[in-house]
């Protein structure tokens, strides 16, 4: 049961509280918020899956910077509908600054 993925790399801006965030903790609501997204994500398999991301290089605590994620989905999603449906999602502090197909 190897299914398709379909990657799309976003880049995330971190400012305001959210630069006091881990990179774990980002994970965490990276994937709650695609989560409540309803798109169509990828998720590992395994006893406990979870959605599928990676990040680039991990942004340091307490500095406001760009970072790279890739998100995986099971079907190709068009850039706007991405946008359309995760930017309502996302905390203050986490903004979308371009998404890559």
């Amino acid at each position: 049961m190897n299914e398709a993925k379909y990657p799309i790399k976003i880049v995330i801006h971190k400012s305001g509280d959210m630069i006091y965030f881990s990179q774990l903790d980002l994970s965490r609501i990276l994937e709650r918020a695609l989560r409540r997204s309803t798109l169509p994500l990828y998720y590992t398999s395994g006893f406990n899956p979870h959605v599928k991301l990676s990040f680039g290089r991990a942004v340091k605590i307490g500095i406001e910077a760009d970072e790279e994620v890739t998100l995986y989905f099971l079907e190709r999603i068009t850039s706007e509908q991405l946008r359309h449906q995760l930017v309502t999602e996302l905390p203050v502090g986490l903004t979308i600054q371009a998404i890559v197909e």
